[in-house]
């Protein structure tokens, strides 16, 4: 990043952090680069003993895992997920907790940090479906069937071993005064 994305002054290096960081010189803006990071999501949706999973496609390779995707900039990531899940499957499904998050750091070949929200959601609706763009083929995969089912992603058997495991995850905290503001979502333990 050259250039600050709120004023258009050329950015200049100072230290902040423990580290140089591309910053904006003019008085009062406060632009601060701290580099590119992007939230993903996916989702262990269940309905009775069956998980749902996706087929996706590149050239050379096929393989399946949990439906999932990125939070766009203006999205409450609980509503990300939902909307994943049916873009990618047709299925209609509730958020209902967190089970558990990869990250992983920059590194020279992929520099953009990135954080892996897994969620537990039940199935409430829809056909199951691929989309031909993303997803290539869809099915409920009985859970007893899942150490079978060819080409299963690894970080997807962790995920789904964590949804069907763990009795409770991270659930959304109720709105009270003063601790939410807009855009803003907390999660916490059950009962702590």
């Amino acid at each position: 990043m050259n250039f600050c994305p709120r004023c258009g002054t050329s950015l200049i290096s100072r230290p902040e952090g423990g580290r140089p960081r591309p910053m904006c010189p003019v008085e009062g803006c406060g632009f601060t680069y701290y580099g590119d990071a992007s939230i993903g999501t996916g989702a262990v949706v269940t309905r009775g003993d069956e998980v749902l999973l996706i087929e996706r496609r590149v050239p050379g390779r096929t393989w399946w895992q949990i439906p999932g995707g990125f939070v766009e900039v203006d999205e409450l990531i609980h509503d990300a997920i939902e909307r994943e899940v049916l873009e990618e499957t047709g299925v209609v499904a509730r958020a209902v907790d967190v089970v558990g998050f990869r990250h992983a750091a920059g590194v020279p070949d992929r520099p953009v940090a990135n954080i892996y929200v897994v969620f537990r959601l039940l199935a409430e609706g829809g056909s199951p479906r691929p989309d031909l763009e993303e997803t290539f083929d869809v099915q409920f995969v009985h859970r007893d069937r899942l150490a079978d089912w060819p080409g299963v992603a690894a970080l997807s058997l962790w995920a789904i071993d964590a949804a069907l495991t763990a009795p409770a995850g991270l659930t959304i905290e109720a709105a009270r005064d003063g601790l939410q503001r807009p855009g803003h979502t907390i999660f916490r333990l059950p009962g702590a």
